[in-house]
């Protein structure tokens, strides 16, 4: 669903909707806050972005502002985009109905590189909050050329050792030796490496949609950048990888209520080139909020 004002799109630097009668668009500004433990710009980083142009493009189809959610989100990365860029997404409408909708999304940077193509399907609820029937579309929609500043976090990032394999740079993040990087520390996301990383987090309130869940593109970053650390894990000293495929199955609203989640992954297959992790978010009694299946890229620097 759309996201309140000052909620997930301003702290990732989201806005400047457009609305036509095929679908909407958004920008974001990418700044430092958005890296991640190696300094690099990827999925989880415009995940909200993503989530909100297509569920939009949805929620955009009704003449009142009803209740909608993400039901699945898939994404595959293009050119990976850097610091400084300003991203535009486009979302149109391939299916709608009163029940649910199926978009479709292309990100692009400033000079027209493709860096994620998409498509995601949302649903209609019968549940509605006062903060929700308060929007104004219009005033949503209003064309903006600044976008929202990025909040106050650590920027820090550290030199990771050359010689340390991918688990020895996730214990080095688990134990504080390095920093968790940027975009850690805007989703306040720990990290610990036992048979397989696990992450935690305690949703903040900034995190809430108008329904008073997680914002779904917040979701997809959670998670999104649990699979990319468990993708981590698997490389040896001097590889390189990308989370190059991302499918986040929606089961549950998970509350932004003060209660801690938790994000373990598992890994299906590595190979040379490619590998396929997965994560699932709980909270402390075992609720399935969200499940997702990603691909990760291998750059190695050995045989195999």
């Amino acid at each position: 669903m759309m996201s309140t004002p000052n909620g997930p799109q301003s702290v990732f630097s989201v806005g400047n909707t457009g609305v036509s009668e095929a679908g909407i668009s958004l920008d974001q500004q990418v700044h430092q806050t958005l890296v991640d433990h190696r300094g690099v710009v990827e999925m989880p980083a415009y995940a909200v972005m993503a989530e909100s142009v297509t569920s939009g493009a949805y929620w955009y189809t009704f003449a009142e502002p009803v209740a909608t959610v993400q039901s699945w989100l898939a994404l595959t990365a293009g050119a990976r985009p850097k610091v400084g860029d300003r991203l535009h997404a486009v979302s149109a409408m391939a299916h709608r109905d009163d029940a649910h909708g199926t978009a479709t999304v292309t990100i692009t940077t400033g000079n027209h590189d493709v860096v994620c193509s998409g498509v995601a399907r949302a649903v209609r609820v019968g549940r509605s909050t006062e903060a929700l029937r308060a929007l104004d579309k219009d005033a949503i929609a209003t064309p903006v050329e600044t976008l929202p500043a990025p909040p106050d976090v650590d920027t820090t990032v550290s030199t990771i050792d050359p010689d340390w394999d991918g688990r020895r740079i996730l214990a080095a993040i688990s134990s504080g030796d390095i920093a968790r990087g940027p975009l850690c520390e805007l989703l306040d996301m720990t990290v610990a490496i036992e048979d397989e990383p696990v992450m935690t987090v305690t949703p903040q309130a900034w995190m809430a949609n108008p329904l008073g869940a997680i914002q779904g593109g917040v979701i997809a970053s959670l998670i999104g950048q649990a699979c990319s650390l468990a993708g981590q894990a698997h490389t040896s000293p001097g590889d390189r990888y990308t989370l190059a495929d991302l499918s986040v199955f929606y089961f549950r609203s998970p509350p932004v209520d003060g209660r801690p989640l938790t994000l373990a992954t598992t890994t299906e297959r590595v190979g040379r080139r490619m590998g396929t992790v997965a994560a699932t978010m709980t909270d402390a009694v075992g609720t399935r909020y969200v499940r997702a299946v990603a691909n990760i890229a291998y750059e190695r620097a050995t045989a195999f």
